[in-house]
């Protein structure tokens, strides 16, 4: 799918992209996985992403362009690193979108690194519920272990190619991958734990939203339109977005999908690859490939939203104020649905271990407990109570960097400190050297002192008694 034409925009089609999307739709991947193995599939993906951009030839022309210039680089951020060579290149500020919220990378990348050390940073590390120092450390050693996973896995081929392709095998590339002087990043404080950001990390979520009590949203197919009108039950809407396919899903999903579906009183919109050939299709289903997903959300009669917990898809069932119910799948899924169940406002399921019995019970416990719906509805006028529309919001920030050369002045002036200062280290070890100290001290004096008192006993059991 292609945006449409801008008036005085230049664009340039990477068709290569497209036949990338398709190769990953062929393989059956077996899912659960364990990290490593997840972050070498990320990794394949971002490596070719940046490799058939890097190699288009329009692409190329411009890079051997001695006058093309340019006032801004804006670019997919965090693991496309090979392209902030564009902003080195030209030599002009470089604006991050990072369309995943933030994370422990976003803010290393923005100089805001403290924060991921104490906050929780994902469904493996402490949350909400636990910040108890055991759960701290178990956050540490994620940290760890996704700085690990930076560092062997997803650096080395984006190093490459950046080496390549901007012939310079002398720069700091760390350097040059963490110069932003702007990082938009796609979540709101509503949404969860409200977050210490650095001036340069703006919040922006919902850009891609309208944003407006008086918006209008394009028509519904007739057929869907009638569909959910006469849902005299409510809507239930389905979908696993448009990255997760079918043939990664577990082989009994499907079936357990349809056998609760069909004996649901509700009406049910499935969005479904291959619909047409499925047998055995059920009369209150309504079967799609592709979907109006703001529309139907913002349709009167649904009443529950079932999705694997994309962040868009969390954006979006926010800003309608329609309960969830996630089947989180890989990344940032597992976060995203568990901040809505802690809010109150959806449930979570493990789509792995889900059965028709299981799955019917969390709808149902959604559908007639109310504080689901309150808890959803609270959230959206949160969400929706904003100065600006998010895409205005983006824009101003954008404009205000271009204004001011790079505004560099916004960044945290973290490469000023040493590692010892930035983390308060070099505090703490003068407050432990302290404790340590006065700890050696009255133990030397205990033992002073108790030596001093065997001494005096031993000698006053050895003195002869005066009759």
């Amino acid at each position: 799918m292609y945006f449409p034409t801008i008036n005085g925009t230049h664009h340039i089609r990477v068709h290569k992209l497209d036949q990338l999307m398709q190769e990953l739709s062929e393989p059956e991947l077996d899912f659960p996985t364990n990290k490593w193995t997840e972050a070498k599939f990320v990794s394949y993906f971002y490596y070719y992403s940046s490799y058939h951009i890097l190699a288009d030839p329009q692409v190329q022309q411009i890079l051997h362009n001695s006058s093309a210039h340019f006032d801004m680089i804006i670019v997919d951020t965090p693991h496309s690193d090979a392209l902030c060579g564009f902003a080195k290149h030209f030599n002009a500020p470089m604006v991050g979108i990072a369309a995943y919220g933030a994370a422990w990378i976003v803010d290393y990348l923005a100089g805001n690194s403290a924060p991921s050390v104490t906050e929780p940073v994902s469904h493996m590390g402490y949350t909400y519920e636990s910040t108890s120092l055991l759960n701290k450390w178990r956050n540490w050693i994620f940290l760890t272990e996704e700085w690990l996973l930076a560092r062997l896995i997803y650096l080395p081929p984006q190093t490459k190619l950046y080496r390549q392709y901007f012939n310079d095998s002398y720069s700091n590339f760390d350097e040059i991958r963490r110069n932003f002087s702007l990082i938009l990043v796609n979540q709101h404080f509503s949404l969860g734990r409200a977050r210490s950001n650095v001036p340069n990390l703006i919040e922006i979520a919902g850009m891609h939203m309208c944003f407006q009590k008086d918006c209008k949203l394009d028509a519904m197919p007739e057929d869907l339109q009638r569909f959910m009108d006469e849902a005299e039950h409510g809507v239930i809407y389905f979908s696993m977005g448009i990255e997760i396919l079918e043939n990664w899903l577990p082989k009994h999903m499907i079936q357990t999908l349809s056998e609760t579906f069909s004996k649901l009183k509700q009406r049910v919109v499935w969005k479904i690859d291959n619909w047409e050939t499925r047998q055995n299709k059920s009369d209150n289903v309504f079967y799609g490939s592709y979907l109006p997903q703001q529309q139907i959300l913002n349709h009167p009669n649904v009443k529950l939203f079932i999705t694997h917990g994309g962040l868009l898809s969390i954006i979006e069932t926010t800003y309608y104020g329609v309960p969830i119910l996630s089947l989180p799948f890989y990344y940032d899924q597992f976060w995203n649905a568990q901040r809505m169940r802690l809010a109150g406002a959806g449930e979570t399921l493990d789509l792995h271990s889900m059965n028709v019995e299981i799955l019917n019970r969390s709808i149902h416990q959604i559908l007639q407990n109310p504080s689901y719906a309150t808890n959803i509805r609270r959230m959206s006028t949160q969400f929706r109570d904003q100065p600006m529309k998010p895409l205005e919001t983006a824009v101003w920030w954008i404009e205000y960097v271009l204004r001011h050369k790079g505004a560099h002045y916004m960044r945290l002036a973290e490469h000023d400190m040493a590692f010892l200062q930035y983390y308060n280290i070099d505090l703490v070890s003068i407050i432990l050297g302290r404790i340590g100290l006065t700890a050696i001290i009255v133990i030397l004096l205990g033992y002073k002192l108790t030596t001093f008192f065997i001494v005096h006993s031993h000698m006053s059991l050895n003195i002869p008694l005066i009759r």
